[in-house]
């Protein structure tokens, strides 16, 4: 059961954030607050462990191979972005509902570009702590390493699902949720067969700024 709380628990915030309260900021304090203090109180207050007991589970050191990997794949995973989402934005989304959308949950005004930031910086370095770091290693004990990256993979596409589906036309907005998927099984390899996080963290940052890239050049 509480296997399944922590795998559930972020999209579970991510609808109560978007769907309930319809809010980006309240979203972004519940979700990175979940993100951040759940793999922290278990660490830190139930197993214990020492700063570099922690940073080896979660996989924080630098391997040059995984490093080089992270900034490959981010690379590809950025200018995939941008092509695609240069010539076929008209066909992904409106522009106008998509703002209105945006402004509806808060994500406009003086706040866009602390959001931007956080997006950009933050939401990469807590996600891949939480999904490649934490609950690999959490699941690593349990599951074959295949369904440990399977596992991570799908119930970090999850929640990405609630907040594609309102912001993109159909059938796109549940396509887009295949490469989010695939992405995070190839993070999750690196992972495992590099047993570092810093490559995940490098290729995630150039996708996620793929994406603002995206929002800047065409919604904003």
């Amino acid at each position: 059961m509480t296997i399944l709380l922590l795998l559930l628990g972020p999209t579970l915030l991510i609808f109560l954030g978007l769907q309930v309260i319809g809010s980006v900021p309240v979203t972004f304090l519940l979700f990175y607050s979940w993100l951040f203090l759940v793999p922290l109180a278990d660490f830190y207050f139930v197993k214990k462990g020492s700063r570099r007991d922690i940073l080896h589970s979660l996989g924080i050191h630098l391997h040059r191979k995984n490093v080089l990997l992270g900034l490959a794949f981010g690379a590809v995973f950025l200018l995939c972005i941008l092509i695609v989402g240069s010539f076929f934005h008209t066909v992904f989304f409106d522009k106008n509902d998509l703002l209105q959308l945006l402004a509806r949950w808060n994500f406009s005004g003086n706040l866009i570009a602390g959001l931007i930031a956080i997006l950009m910086l933050v939401n990469p370095i807590l996600e891949e702590v939480y999904w490649r770091g934490y609950m690999h290693q959490k699941l690593s004990g349990k599951h074959k390493p295949g369904a440990v990256i399977l596992m991570t993979a799908l119930f970090y596409s999850l929640y990405h699902f609630l907040s594609v589906v309102p912001l993109f036309a159909w059938p796109y907005n549940v396509l887009m949720v295949v490469p989010v998927f695939l992405a995070g099984v190839i993070w999750g390899y690196m992972r495992q067969q590099q047993h570092s996080l810093v490559g995940s963290i490098i290729s995630h940052i150039l996708a996620d700024v793929g994406i603002m890239g995206i929002y800047l050049l065409f919604i904003a």
